[in-house]
C-alpha cells in the first residue's frame, strides 16, 4: 500500500493553507477509518490514537503502548505515549509549526475537538471531511485486491447456504452458520451484523435475525459481507425453503430484472440518481409499485456504507472508473415477505466488473 499516495490524494482535495491533519480516534465504535486508510495497518484497534499526516513529510502515528508493535506494520514516525497528558504533549511537539490544522469534523468526537482546541489554542482548524470522501471513492489496486477477497469469501458462503439449512431452524441459528462460514473461508470478520430472515420478517429490510424457526414456503434473505484487511463485501440473495408460489418467483423475476437494467447502465460518467431511477421505474412499471421503499445501492470499502457516492435519488455526482459500489433493488410487502438481490460492481470506463457471482436464480431449498 502507497502511504504517500493516499495522503497525497487527500492533500489535493483540500485549502493549500493546510499545513497538517490530525486524524483522532476516540473509544470505540468511534474510531475513524481514515486513520486506516493512511496507515495501511490491517489490525488493532487504535483507541484515543492519532496520525498526523503533512503534503511535505512522513507522517507521525501517536499511539498508546498497547499499540507500539503493530504501528510498526506504517510507514510513519512512531511515537508512544502513556497518559493522556503524554498524548497532548506530543500532539503539541508535532504540530508546533503549523498555522491551521485539518480536522474531520464529521468524524472526531466533539469532547476531542473540544480538548484539542484548547491545547492548541493558537491554531486554526478547518473541516476536510469532504477532503476525506472525495478522496476514498475512487479505490485504489491495494483496496479493490482487498474487496475482491472479500467478495470471493462472501460467495463461498452464498454458495453453500443450502447445505446448512433445514426445516426448525431458527434465524439466529443460520445467521451463526454465515458467521462461522465467512472466517472459515479466510475472513477477518463478519462486514456486518449478518441478516437471515424467514418468512413474513423478510418483508423489513433492516431485519437482522431472531428466533423465528423456518417453515415450508418461507422466503429467507440472507444477506452479509466478510471483512478482509479492514475492506467489505457485502451481498443478498433470497431463496425459498420448498416450493416457490407464483407470486413469489413473479416477485423474485421483477427484482431480478430491475437489478440488471440497472446494471447494464452503470458505466464511467452516469449520474449515480440515474441508475436508481432506472431501477426504481422498473419495479414501479409492474403490480409491486410502492414496495421498492430504499436506494439501488451504496458505495463499498473501509467502511459498510463507504459514503460520497451512492445509487439514490439525491447523488447527482457521476460515476469514475474504480469506483465499488452495490446494486441492490427489493420488494418488500408487509405480513406477507420480500425478495432483495445485492451484488458489489466496480465502475470501468465502458460499463462495470462485478465483483460478487453467485446465482441469483430463485433457489428452491
Amino acid at each position: 500500500m502507497d502511504s504517500m499516495s493516499r495522503i497525497k490524494k487527500i492533500f489535493n482535495h483540500c485549502d493549500p493553507s493546510i499545513d497538517a491533519i490530525v486524524i483522532k480516534n476516540g473509544s470505540e465504535p468511534f474510531i475513524d477509518s481514515m486513520f486506516f486508510y493512511v496507515t495501511g495497518i490491517p489490525t488493532g484497534l487504535f483507541e484515543g490514537c492519532a496520525a498526523i499526516i503533512y503534503p511535505d513529510k512522513p507522517m507521525q502515528l501517536i499511539v498508546s503502548s498497547l499499540e507500539e508493535d503493530l504501528a510498526k506494520q506504517a510507514s510513519a514516525e512512531t511515537l508512544v505515549y502513556e497518559t493522556s497528558k503524554e498524548f497532548y504533549d506530543l500532539l503539541q511537539q508535532c504540530t508546533s509549526t503549523c498555522n491551521t490544522i485539518g480536522l474531520s469534523f464529521k468524524n472526531i468526537t466533539f469532547s476531542d475537538y473540544i480538548t484539542i482546541s484548547k491545547k492548541l489554542s493558537r491554531v486554526t482548524f478547518q473541516d476536510i471531511s469532504s477532503a476525506f470522501i472525495s478522496a476514498r471513492m475512487r479505490k485504489d489496486d491495494f483496496e479493490l485486491s482487498r474487496i475482491e477477497k472479500a467478495c470471493t469469501i462472501a460467495d463461498k458462503v452464498m454458495e453453500n447456504i443450502a447445505q446448512f439449512i433445514r426445516i426448525g431452524m431458527t434465524e439466529r441459528d443460520l445467521s451463526a452458520e454465515i458467521d462461522f462460514h465467512l472466517m472459515r473461508y479466510g475472513a477477518d470478520a463478519p462486514a456486518f451484523e449478518t441478516i437471515s430472515s424467514f418468512g413474513t420478517h423478510t418483508a423489513l429490510p433492516h431485519y437482522s435475525h431472531g428466533d423465528r424457526s423456518l417453515s415450508q414456503g418461507d422466503l429467507i434473505i440472507c444477506d452479509f459481507g466478510a471483512r478482509v484487511d479492514r475492506y467489505h463485501s457485502d451481498m443478498t440473495r433470497t431463496f425459498v425453503f420448498g416450493s416457490a408460489s407464483n407470486h413469489q418467483k413473479t416477485m423474485h423475476q421483477v427484482v431480478l430484472h430491475a437489478q440488471e437494467k440497472g446494471i447494464q447502465l452503470i458505466r464511467e460518467g452516469v449520474i449515480a440518481k440515474d441508475v436508481h431511477q432506472h431501477v426504481f421505474d422498473t419495479i414501479e412499471e409492474t403490480e409491486f409499485s410502492g414496495r421498492f421503499i430504499h436506494s439501488t445501492g451504496h458505495s463499498l470499502g473501509l467502511m459498510v456504507h463507504d459514503g460520497g457516492i451512492g445509487f439514490n435519488s439525491q447523488c447527482s455526482l457521476p460515476l469514475e472508473k474504480d469506483m465499488v459500489l452495490t446494486v441492490e433493488p427489493g420488494i418488500y410487502i408487509p405480513h406477507v415477505g420480500g425478495v432483495r438481490i445485492e451484488d458489489d460492481i466496480v465502475v470501468t470506463k465502458n460499463g462495470c466488473r462485478m465483483l460478487t457471482s453467485s446465482n441469483r436464480d430463485l433457489i428452491e431449498i
